[in-house]
């Protein structure tokens, strides 16, 4: 009876331990896909920027 105990106490153990792992790499996986998203858009940003001056019409040479 007392083999069955330790088991589960072991057993319980374990899952905390693993419970606390997981969160651990989901947290840091979350955090990783956030700063490639705001990497992603910064990027968007700045290549509708760059687009948008070269076709605005306010860059347009003065015609001769």
């Amino acid at each position: 009876m007392n083999r069955a105990k330790v088991d589960t106490e072991r057993d319980e153990r374990a899952k905390r331990e693993s419970q606390i792992v997981i969160a651990a790499e989901r947290a840091a996986r979350e955090d990783k896909t956030a700063r490639l998203k705001a990497l992603r858009l910064a990027m968007q940003s700045n290549e509708s920027l760059a687009t948008s001056e070269k076709t605005s019409p306010h860059r347009s040479r003065p015609k001769a």
